[in-house]
């Protein structure tokens, strides 16, 4: 939902900017007058298409608000809590009593590992979530003065003027910076996993299971891609309330427990290799999968990196006016606009922004079916080229 209404918001940005179908009612303000009369002499001016932005804007500073809270508590501190008592019981608990003992400390020591590996990237997951969501609270917050803006609200000095939504750009521009670099890093972690998933069907394939001790070959990936992949335990998840925190007790017995019947069951003496050749067509459609997940992350980037060269322009004219008497304009602004003036590096940029945001959201929508057929017809060529 949030993507289909950023793509109509910004898409409407973009008619806005461009003056499209200029000769229709989206542009008279007298046509809103027939439903509604807003006061006199700012609101009055707004027109259907100001009207409609102003309420997607409202929407985004909703969404990005409850969203940034959401992320930041719920998928991040609440949960990083969850995991260090889970931590503690992991600690804590007899992982097998087996009466071979060299048999059960190997089993333990590879459910363990297991198990912790899975507690780290939970905590890595949850720290992330709770620095994006300290990021994308203030930009939900700042989306208010636009939704202002767009209704002329700020043009009567209210609610702080011209001078507070400036700042509320300024913020949006900051805590964008982050999520930049968010976007580079999982890109990179994309195609690097994907790359270690491939590596992994060379080192398995068609190897039996009693030729490898279950810790040679045993890791949380492994574990989550040959044996268990819709592995998804209660610690992934926040505890809301103290019956929650209570029953952890026992639901991470019946965790860990299921966990070592897996490493068991692997770590028997048997005919079965690890992994079948119908297994590793999954298993590589996979590694595809994170690759072009990584490869879409670096494409956001570039969205998003233009997006915020372009607003930041109108930040950027707002503090340096044109050059006025003696007054110079510094050099290093007229590079940033690229030499043009104030009027024009302002609407380019703008534009730029609106642009690069309605693109975002096609691809956030369209990839993941793009992304499928791709992974089908690979898959599918190789089936053929091995037949």
């Amino acid at each position: 939902m949030d993507a289909i209404v950023q793509l109509v918001r910004n898409a409407m940005c973009c008619v806005k900017d461009l003056q499209l179908f200029d000769d229709t009612f989206l542009y008279d303000p007298a046509y809103l007058a027939k439903f509604y009369r807003f006061p006199s002499p700012y609101m009055s001016k707004t027109t259907p298409l100001e009207l409609f932005i102003s309420l997607s804007q409202l929407y985004a500073a909703i969404s990005c608000t409850r969203s940034g809270l959401k992320l930041i508590f719920t998928e991040g501190i609440l949960k990083l809590k969850r995991l260090g008592r889970v931590a503690e019981l992991l600690a804590k608990y007899p992982l097998s009593k087996d009466d071979d003992k060299d048999k059960a400390k190997d089993k333990k020591k590879v459910t363990k590992a297991i198990v912790n590996d899975s507690l780290i990237h939970e905590a890595n997951s949850a720290f992330r979530n709770t620095m994006i969501g300290i990021c994308v609270l203030p930009i939900g917050i700042a989306f208010f003065w636009l939704f202002a803006n767009s209704l002329h609200i700020t043009e009567a000095g209210t609610i702080g003027g011209l001078p507070a939504l400036i700042h509320a750009l300024t913020v949006m521009e900051i805590a964008l910076l982050p999520l930049l670099y968010f976007m580079i890093k999982d890109g990179i972690a994309g195609i690097r996993k994907g790359s270690r998933i491939r590596s992994l069907t060379g080192k398995f394939v068609g190897k039996k299971q009693k030729d490898l001790s279950a810790e040679k070959w045993l890791s949380f990936e492994t574990y989550t891609l040959i044996v268990q992949r819709d592995w998804s335990p209660f610690w992934s998840k926040s505890a809301f309330s103290n019956a929650d925190v209570m029953a952890e007790g026992k639901m991470f017995e019946k965790e860990i427990e299921s966990v070592e019947q897996n490493v068991k069951a692997k770590s028997s003496s048997s005919e079965d290799v690890i992994l079948t050749e119908v297994a590793v067509g999954e298993i590589e459609g996979i590694a595809k999968m994170s690759v072009l997940e990584g490869q879409r992350e670096f494409l956001y980037f570039v969205f998003n990196f233009i997006a915020f060269y372009g607003y930041l322009l109108g930040v950027i004219v707002y503090y340096f006016e044109e050059d006025v008497g003696t007054y110079k304009q510094p050099d290093f602004v007229r590079t940033l606009k690229f030499g043009y003036s104030n009027a024009d590096a302002d609407w380019g940029g703008n534009f730029a922004g609106d642009l690069m945001w309605t693109l975002e959201p096609i691809v956030i929508l369209a990839s993941p079916l793009i992304f499928k057929r791709m992974v089908e017809s690979s898959n599918a060529g190789k089936k053929t080229k091995t037949d």
